[in-house]
């Protein structure tokens, strides 16, 4: 069945770097929305990529040991077992849709400095 996704319509959850709303999980992919608060936790993820959308604002996003800018319009491919993160630098709000596949899964997350086990 093909139906319509809102993104004001959904509810936001608290995520490592700021509020999380799950938009759509199929059985080969996931896409949420990120408005990152803070600076997130370094993690990696063994079976899923992502693709991050910078749809708002601009931050870094640090991959492995190297720090990009990102801003309005970026997109970053962020590949399996690479650490990563997002953190804010603008004023404005830092909103970025993620796009994950295969389908999200929460004990694919694993943070490098904490012994949580999901967001």
């Amino acid at each position: 069945m093909i139906e319509k996704i809102n993104i004001s319509e959904v509810k936001p959850k608290e995520s490592s770097c700021g509020l999380l709303k799950e938009l759509y999980n199929s059985e080969n992919l996931s896409i949420s929305h990120i408005v990152v608060l803070k600076e997130g936790e370094k993690h990696m993820h063994k079976k899923m990529e992502e693709v991050y959308y910078v749809e708002n604002g601009e931050g870094g996003v640090v991959i492995g040991n190297k720090t990009l800018y990102i801003k309005k319009g970026d997109i970053i491919p962020i590949p399996k077992n690479t650490w990563h993160y997002l953190k804010k630098t603008g004023k404005e709000s830092l909103e970025v849709l993620v796009i994950t596949h295969p389908r999200y899964d929460p004990d694919d997350l694993i943070f490098e400095n904490s012994k949580r086990k999901n967001y």
